[in-house]
Formats: C-alpha cells, structure tokens, sequence
C-alpha cells in the first residue's frame, strides 16, 4: 500500500498529467497524412492550422508550437479559431503521469528527480506522438527532434545522479568518472536500438517506416535506463503486441498481411511498460 506521500505524489502528478494532456494533444491536429508516391520524395508537409491551412512554427529546442499560450488556449496564430484539445489524450497523460509517481514513489522522486522528470518527459511526449502515428502513420520531426535535446540530458544526468548516490562511494563526486560512466547505459541503449531499426528498415522499408527509426532511439535511450534486460524487454513487447494485434485483425477480416499497421504506438507503449510495471513485464515478456 502506498503511504500518504506516495498516495500525494500520484494524485498530483495525476492532476499535472491532464493538463499537461491537454496542452500536447492540441499538437495533433496539426499534422496530416503524407504518403508520396515511389518516384515522389518531397517531404512531409509542415505542421499547420487544420482550420486555414497557415503554417504553424514549432521551437527548435522543445516539441512545442512557437505561438505562445498555444498549449493552453489552442489559438490559431493566423485564423484565431481554435484547435481543440483531446479528452482522450488527456486522461490517458494523466494516467501516465500517475502511474510514473507509483512507480518511483515519493522516496525515488526525492533521490532522484531527474530520473521522474525524464519518465514524465517520455510520456508527455509520448502519447501525442502515438496518436499522431494512429491517426496519419507519421511521427514528426518537429516533435521528435526536440525531444531528443530535452530526454538525453535528463536521462544521462539521471544516471549518473543514481551512480553517484549508489551505497559504496560515500561522497564521490557527482561528476567523477566511475559516475560518468553510468550514462554509458541509456546513451547505449539509444545507440543500439536506432542502429536496430535502422538495419531493419535497410533490410525491409516496406515492413519498418523511417518514423520508427528516428523515434528509436529517445526509446532505448530510456529503456537503457535499466540495462540490457530491459531494452531487450521493452523492444520485445512491441512486437508481440504489434503481432497480436496484426492477427487479430486479420481473423475478424479487418486487415490483411500488407495492411500497414503504425509501429510507433508499440514502441512507446511497449517502452512504458517495461519502465513502469518493471520486473513483471520484463520477466514475462523474456520468457515468452
């Protein structure tokens, strides 16, 4: 049973996940579907206004629109219409963000509060980039490239935090070389996971959009939080639900074996997973 500053935690963050929801799935709208043809290799088209069609600038530096107050109103920098907000998306952030505060728990959160900070980085910008997947079969730059510069630093200096508080190095500095070495493991796990699906798309593009790929590796980046085990977890998982999923609609004639399915949301939520629910997932998924 969680205690009362756990019980706290959980229902803040709760709270924080849907409007922090809300806020991201305005982000949805914005983006369409884009499938050139085999001698057509013009771009995606830019995030825009589903109402007028302007185009919509994003920050460089963070996976969020340039317009400020844009998460909150949803304003139309252009037409002044808004784009709305998913309720959905809202409430699967804020069961996210829930779940991450049980996870860590309040003692975890105060040891270590990069690593929480991370979790919540990851499902924040997770759950509009599986939805956007579902819905157009694209995962953006404008989300994902961003997202990179914000998830590496917290998860590496998570890392070498943890190594630097580990029992057996009493008052070893923060930035000693033993610590350092700790984000060896996450920035690994993002190295080995991109080079995985990079060679899967090289082998067989018709089986692996170029989206998986660049989402890869912000997912081992975080899987590589807790090791091999993990990311061999975490990857494994989204392919068997993938492959489920596949089967079973294929026996209710509601896809056939070339039916397209997005990757994405697998990746994510297989990742999740394995970061959340820990040892139970992991084991069941390696003993499959």
């Amino acid at each position: 049973m969680p205690g009362i500053a756990d019980a706290a935690l959980i229902l803040a963050l709760g709270a924080a996940g849907a409007a922090v929801g809300a806020g991201t799935s305005r982000l949805v709208p914005l983006f369409v579907r884009h499938d050139p043809a085999s001698v057509d290799d013009s771009p995606p088209p830019p995030p825009a206004c589903p109402h007028c069609g302007a185009a919509v600038a994003f920050l460089a530096w963070l996976p969020a629109v340039r317009v400020r107050g844009f998460a909150r109103s949803g304003r139309c920098p252009s037409c002044a219409r808004t784009v709305p907000a998913s309720v959905a998306a809202a409430a699967a952030t804020a069961l996210l963000f829930a779940a991450c505060g049980a996870a860590s728990g309040a003692p975890g959160a105060a040891d270590n509060p990069l690593w929480l900070a991370a979790l919540l980085f990851f499902a924040a910008v997770g759950v509009p980039l599986a939805v956007i997947d579902i819905r157009v079969h694209r995962l953006p730059d404008a989300v994902v490239g961003p997202s990179y510069l914000v998830a590496v630093p917290l998860v590496a200096g998570a890392a070498v935090l943890e190594r630097a508080a580990a029992p057996g190095v009493p008052g070893a500095p923060a930035l000693a070389g033993a610590g350092l070495l700790a984000a060896a493991g996450p920035l690994g796990g993002m190295a080995g996971l991109a080079a995985l699906y990079w060679l899967l798309w090289l082998v067989y593009p018709a089986g692996m959009g170029w989206g998986d790929v660049k989402i890869a590796g912000l997912v081992g980046l975080h899987l590589g939080w807790g090791g091999a085990a993990t990311v061999v977890a975490g990857t494994l998982a989204a392919f068997v639900a993938a492959s489920v999923l596949g089967l079973v609609l294929i026996a209710l004639r509601r896809a056939t074996r070339r039916t397209r399915i997005p990757f994405g949301p697998f990746m994510l939520g297989g990742a999740l997973a394995a970061l959340l629910a820990g040892d139970p997932v992991i084991a069941a998924v390696l003993a499959a």
